[in-house]
């Protein structure tokens, strides 16, 4: 890979609470081209975030300490205009979460499980230029 390559790799944070989820998705990313970042939850992603750039964050909706709904609401309010894409992912979630997490700018909400071949056009389509 040239240094013009890895300059024009686009990432992905994953914020899930699941160990396995989190390596299998990084691992059908990666697959495709992009790089990823792993974090367990929302408050250890916001951490990250302070001091590292993402293109897109792919969150599950129900974790412990801080929901993706929470992550998406501190996003918007702590990047000041720098503020990744979101895709969230959930495996139950209710109409009015997902309305709320749409007017929060959520790009799209994937239901867990995810087919693979449909969440690699999402993020490729959420992080197009």
């Amino acid at each position: 890979m040239s240094d013009n390559d890895s300059l024009m790799k686009r990432h992905v944070l994953i914020v899930d609470d699941e160990p396995a989820v989190r390596h299998t998705v990084r691992g059908v990313l990666e697959s495709s081209g992009f790089e990823c970042t792993e974090s367990e939850n929302g408050l250890s992603a916001l951490e990250w975030l302070k001091d590292n750039h993402t293109d897109l964050i792919l969150v599950d909706y129900y974790m412990p300490i801080m929901n993706g709904l929470r992550l998406l609401e501190k996003v918007q309010h702590t990047l000041n205009g720098h503020t990744p894409r979101v895709i969230m992912l959930s495996g139950v979630i209710q109409e009015k979460d997902k309305l709320k997490a749409m007017d929060l700018g959520a790009y799209a909400i994937i239901d867990k499980p995810c087919n693979f071949r449909e969440l690699v056009v999402k993020v490729n389509e959420a992080i197009s230029p």
